[in-house]
């Protein structure tokens, strides 16, 4: 029996085609039919068997192959349709070719041509960037044969430029295939406007932007034009490289000048993009960079770094000049000479004692000079770095109430090389339902007591400290258990010292004790008389 029957077969004209089958035996012969003739293996069809696998291949389909194909073996048979189809196609060489794109100058003819094969008739149609193009005898015209189609697009513009796309559909099938038109021209002018990224008494710099269009080629340098305001001619300073800004150095203090830019390329010079007045300005000092920071510090070099000034006074940095100050004096002193500027935005101060305590701040150098200074930065050591102190030691509540309690702990032990001393702590707690540590001080405290407050009545707390110093935080130190928001239990007290330890009454009186007592509820508290209440 057929473990696998033949399937129906869509082929394609001039292409192969192939109908398989398996049988459950691999012993059984078998024979091929279509449409009721035996076929034998000839120039047109190939037949094979592996096994229980038979195979008949049609090596090159022709229009009378279609039909209904049979395979037989001991009286059992299986049937399927061969469709022999001939939809357009392309010869792969004809469509490599066609897909290279074609490039031309403005002004001159594309031609787009490519040949096909498929049954006739073939609707033919042809596109650019997805708008169809249609034969109108003027700029587009279009040829069509039952083999082969050419698009003429005359007077080629840069507009034009894009995908150009042909469509090819019959009764059996759609093929289409894609190629591109460059259309080279002069590119458009550079943009603007122009940005002065430095003007001083000796030279002005600006930037534009590249042409939006830049025609098809790459521009290989700008052409440029000044003209001092107040006079009609224009001076050629020449061409420069293709990079869109320039620095003009002949210039004379406090003049005005503008500029008329062209773009370049293979194809030609661009239009004109003309810049607004730029000034060959007077002296301008850059403005104060941010307060350094001190990134590290050690016994012989403090390390800083700054930020820029936001004000250049109009031309570039040049470089900053550092100085330092030691604690307690009102002498700064520069750290590197003004004709050794610091190019970088960082420095290692290294002419540092060990163990004092320095100030640092910076200015800025542009080509008018040296700017103003920076607010100083903080105070910082000139010393190898603290290692962390220990975890702080016998952490308890010595008091609460429902809406505070509060803390006491031990101080860390100092051990050299291990851990430093402890210059603060931070107390943190987190309710019980929470995963989250909130710190409660925002500054480190130097006191080993805390008093936690603003807390939520009888609700639970975990609370932990942690020691800081120079070099960093400690471990925590966490409570075992957690605190409840309540008042602490407190033994009662009598508050009345005075009272006689003894009384005399006649015999048969009453007699009324009066007992003060305080506790964590009431202050003052006296004993129900009727229980005091005896008859002697």
């Amino acid at each position: 029996h057929f473990i696998c029957g033949l399937s129906d077969v869509n082929a394609v004209i001039n292409e192969t085609a192939e109908l398989t089958c398996k049988l459950s035996s691999e012993d059984c012969e078998g024979a091929w039919f279509r449409d009721g003739k035996k076929i034998s293996p000839d120039d047109n069809f190939s037949v094979t068997n592996d096994g229980a696998i038979h195979k008949l291949v049609i090596i090159r389909c022709e229009e009378e192959h279609s039909g209904k194909y049979r395979f037989e073996v001991d009286g059992r048979k299986t049937e399927a349709m061969i469709n022999v189809k001939d939809p357009p196609r392309f010869n792969h060489a004809d469509l490599r070719a066609f897909t290279e794109p074609v490039t031309v100058k403005a002004g001159h003819h594309a031609i787009f041509k490519l040949q096909f094969l498929g049954q006739e008739p073939v609707k033919i149609k042809w596109y650019s960037e997805g708008e169809e193009l249609l034969d109108d005898n003027n700029n587009t015209k279009i040829e069509k044969s039952a083999s082969h189609s050419r698009l003429l697009l005359s007077r080629c513009q840069r507009k034009n430029t894009g995908e150009i796309r042909i469509k090819l559909k019959n009764e059996h099938g759609f093929i289409e295939a894609i190629s591109q038109l460059i259309v080279l021209d002069k590119p458009t002018s550079p943009l603007g406007p122009a940005e002065v990224t430095e003007g001083s008494a000796i030279c002005i710099e600006f930037r534009w932007r590249p042409p939006k269009d830049d025609g098809g080629s790459p521009v290989i340098n700008y052409m440029v034009e000044r003209q001092q305001v107040g006079r009609n001619t224009w001076k050629k300073i020449g061409e420069i490289p293709g990079v869109p800004s320039y620095r003009d150095t002949d210039v004379d203090h406090g003049r005005k000048y503008c500029y008329r830019i062209r773009a370049v390329t293979a194809e030609g010079a661009s239009g004109v993009m003309e810049t607004d007045e730029m000034q060959a300005g007077t002296l301008a000092f850059p403005g104060p960079p941010g307060p350094p920071k001190v990134v590290s510090a050690y016994d012989d070099c403090v390390n800083i770094s700054w930020a820029p000034p936001s004000n250049t006074g109009g031309s570039r940095i040049l470089g900053y000049v550092v100085e330092k100050r030691k604690k307690g004096s009102n002498l700064w002193s520069v750290v590197n000479a003004t004709d050794e500027l610091i190019k970088v935005k960082k420095y290692a101060v290294k002419d540092v004692v060990t163990g004092m305590e320095y100030e640092f701040r910076v200015t800025a150098v542009n080509l008018s000079g040296v700017g103003e200074y920076s607010n100083p930065s903080e105070f910082v050591f000139a010393r190898d770095p603290k290692k962390p102190p220990g975890k702080v030691s016998n952490l308890k509540v010595t008091e609460s109430s429902y809406s505070h309690f509060v803390l006491t702990w031990t101080k860390p032990e100092d051990k050299p090389e291990i851990q430093d001393e402890a210059k603060g702590y931070f107390v943190e707690i987190r309710p019980a339902e929470c995963l989250d540590w909130s710190r409660c001080n925002p500054t480190r405290i130097i006191t080993t007591s805390f008093s936690v407050k603003g807390l939520k009545s009888k609700n639970m707390y975990w609370v932990r400290v942690i020691a800081v110093n120079d070099g960093g935080e400690s471990a925590p130190e966490e409570l075992a258990n957690y605190v409840l928001a309540i008042p602490s239990p407190v033994r009662p007290k009598f508050t009345n010292h005075k009272m006689k330890s003894f009384m005399v009454v006649r015999a048969g009186n009453s007699v009324r004790i009066t007992v003060n007592f305080e506790d964590r509820r009431h202050s003052v508290q006296r004993m129900d008389p009727q229980q005091l209440e005896k008859t002697c």
